[in-house]
């Protein structure tokens, strides 16, 4: 009988990335890697945009599962990479900022129940971080300029500082987790919406300093990069809720086998 046990329970584990099976994680992997063709937003200062796979890399953990969404999310960025090079100028460190982060905060956010002491001070040493680098270090050293405080500071702390406030609240606790699965619409727009906000806002810290290292960004154009994305990530986020509930209802009526660790 034992036997019979571990063959049964070997079968369901063989071929399954984190819940995920591997036919699943790919496929959305595929899907992340063809929608890095579509731009959604131009870097300021040019080079590059922004893609659509951006925001699917961000919502792959709610569907796949935090393991199995952030391996879909990799396996998409490296397939961008090289049918999108726009998207991706710094190739794999591109795959890393720009596809593999969004699925890690996010799941990060999605288990901020029991993670909020973790997500917390990293959000705050990320922030910290962001805000040093490159205008204070290197700084002058490294030919940057010196940037307009406490502007600057202000400007920096709306990427980090929001997020740090819903993972430790109530609201990051107790709420957002209860409203990512609760059966009503409207709260379940709300609790996704605040993850990916929350995840997106600490996001788009990494991922703007090493273009502002590589191409040595004037402290105006930071200042612009920060006003001209404020709006934009929060944008973002409203919209990326507003795919992924329909996706998520789908799924839920679709009969197929839960994945561990999504919220559908």
């Amino acid at each position: 009988m034992s036997q019979q046990t571990e063959k049964v329970s070997s079968r369901k584990t063989t071929g399954r990335i984190g819940g995920a099976s591997i036919a699943w994680v790919t496929l959305f992997g595929a899907l992340i890697g063809v929608t890095a063709l579509i731009p959604i937003f131009p870097y300021v200062g040019g080079g590059g945009y922004v893609p659509l796979a951006t925001p699917f890399a961000a919502i792959a953990p709610l569907l796949l599962g935090p393991i199995g969404g952030i391996v879909a999310a990799i396996i998409g960025g490296v397939i961008g990479m090289f049918i999108a090079p726009a998207a991706y100028p710094l190739q794999l460190v591109d795959v890393i900022i720009g596809a593999a982060s969004p699925a890690i905060l996010v799941a990060l956010m999605i288990k901020n129940k029991s993670l909020w002491m973790i997500n917390a001070p990293l959000f705050i040493v990320i922030g910290i971080l962001g805000w040093l680098v490159p205008f204070y270090f290197p700084g002058a050293r490294g030919g940057f300029g010196k940037v307009p405080e406490p502007l600057y500071f202000i400007l920096a702390a709306l990427y980090w500082i929001p997020s740090t406030i819903i993972a430790v609240t109530p609201l990051g606790t107790r709420l957002m987790p209860e409203w990512i699965v609760s059966k009503k619409r409207t709260q379940r727009y709300a609790g996704i919406f605040l993850v990916i906000l929350a995840a997106m806002l600490v996001w788009w810290i990494p991922w703007t300093r090493p273009y502002w290292y590589l191409y040595n960004f004037s402290s105006e154009l930071g200042v612009a990069t920060h006003l001209a994305y404020s709006w934009w990530v929060v944008a973002l986020s409203a919209i990326t809720a507003v795919i992924t509930i329909p996706i998520i209802e789908a799924l839920e009526r679709s009969g197929l086998p839960k994945i561990e660790g999504s919220i559908w």
